[in-house]
């Protein structure tokens, strides 16, 4: 399904109502956009109208009545992760075009859904993974294809810190049956993981624990630590480890990354915004310069999510699906889900073949 209309885009934000992922990423990253207007923004919360008024657009509390709207060609969907399946499609079943955050689901169930929905509807959906277009992702990418540190042979991932506070005891992401952090934001970083390796993955074990020593708005049920393993394919290995334990103060925190090559090793320390190079045989790492580095850290992360929003619009525009492919973004969580399954199982979970659609 392809988009026809002469004008920009016309997008329309759904969860717009409070400070969160839709107004201060999707909103501001739309905003960069040559490609796409925001023509409404829909949420429960009469706020909403507060937001759509700074930015010029129509406000709506019934998503019902914005997916009726003619001037709204792709919805975005950034609510709570429970609602994403069935937004989503109730998007696509109105000729929508749907940009979905993550996880686009939270059940084998669901994942199903979706993937009838993207055949009933090709070109339609978009998974939002910004994680890959930022630009320390873009710039360990570049580095990697002009042959830095020869061919990747691991990849390692890790956070350490805190989660977000979840106020509200009753929230469904602190239930156990969410799959906590896993579920909410692994996606993205085993999207990365793949974005590096240039295949899906073909094997994952998790491995979890818990620390009970927190308040319950920070630690919810189940564990709050996660290893991972993921092959991709006979070459490549990769370890993602999300550690949301409280730590003691002066631990370091943050985020981790490591990728390693035949030839050497790029490499984030942890709560370092620097990437470094560590060729093999050399004595000591060279930093790396910085793709986009004249924004300021609050305009690169804009700018990653206007990425995604123009890749979006392309496709819409020219009927060529941009990567991540809805199908490989699907199949990154059921991969997913496969790693919470090994968790509980305590087994190696064979998946796909690795070859991306």
């Amino acid at each position: 399904m392809t988009c026809t209309t002469p004008h920009p885009i016309g997008v329309g934000i759904l969860g717009a109502g409070r400070p969160n992922i839709a107004t201060q990423s999707h909103i501001p990253g739309c905003q960069r956009s040559q490609k796409v207007r925001i023509v409404a923004l829909c949420d429960r919360l009469e706020s909403v109208r507060d937001y759509a008024a700074q930015c010029g657009a129509k406000a709506y509390t019934d998503y019902a009545a914005m997916l009726g709207d003619p001037q709204v060609d792709v919805v975005h969907v950034a609510t709570p992760d429970w609602c994403h399946c069935g937004q989503a499609e109730q998007a696509l079943a109105a000729g929508k075009h749907v940009l979905l955050q993550k996880p686009p689901c939270v059940t084998l169930a669901e994942l199903e859904r979706l993937r009838q929905a993207v055949k009933r509807a090709p070109l339609s959906l978009k998974i939002a993974l910004n994680t890959r277009e930022t630009r320390l992702c873009r710039t360990v990418r570049k580095l990697l294809v002009d042959g830095a540190i020869g061919a990747v042979r691991h990849v390692r991932i890790a956070y350490r810190g805190h989660r977000f506070p979840i106020p509200d005891p009753a929230s469904p992401y602190l239930k156990k049956e969410m799959g906590g952090v896993w579920i909410h934001n692994a996606m993205h970083w085993l999207d990365e993981a793949s974005f590096y390796a240039g295949v899906l993955p073909t094997s994952v074990q998790v491995f979890t624990t818990r620390n009970d020593n927190g308040p319950p708005e920070k630690l919810g049920e189940g564990p709050n630590y996660w290893s991972a393993r993921f092959e991709f394919g006979p070459d490549v290995t990769c370890h993602l480890e999300y550690n949301t334990m409280l730590l003691k103060d002066g631990l370091p925190g943050g985020m981790f990354r490591s990728v390693i090559g035949t030839e050497g090793e790029l490499r984030q320390a942890y709560g370092s915004t620097e990437l470094l190079l560590h060729r093999r045989n050399a004595d000591r790492p060279e930093p790396c310069a910085l793709l986009d580095a004249g924004l300021s850290n609050e305009e690169a992360g804009h700018d990653s999510f206007r990425r995604v929003v123009d890749q979006q619009a392309d496709q819409m525009r020219d009927g060529e699906e941009r990567a991540p492919k809805a199908a490989d973004s699907l199949a990154l969580m059921e991969a997913l889900l496969a790693g919470a399954a090994s968790a509980e199982s305590a087994t190696r979970v064979v998946l796909a073949d690795g070859r991306r659609t």
